[in-house]
């Protein structure tokens, strides 16, 4: 077995389990969102439903300091 034991991201249509990790804190840092048009990116599909979702990891920020996104 490869130690990915802990679901840390789930369709947000069916409900599956998609991804998963050898650290349960790592559900905070990832999120599904359903693939529009024009994304390009890292995408995994949903192997109950078909539906293709975006992943999306958050920044890392080290501790006492708090990640600000950029936008233009």
């Amino acid at each position: 077995m490869n130690g990915y034991k802990y679901p840390v991201a789930r369709c947000p249509k069916c409900g599956r389990a998609i991804i998963y990790s050898d650290n349960p804190k790592d559900k905070a840092e990832i999120v599904l969102r359903e693939v529009t048009a024009d994304y390009h990116g890292r995408a995994v599909l949903c192997a109950k439903c078909k539906t293709m979702l975006a992943l999306v990891e958050k920044p890392k920020a080290a501790n006492g300091f708090v990640a600000i996104p950029i936008i233009d």
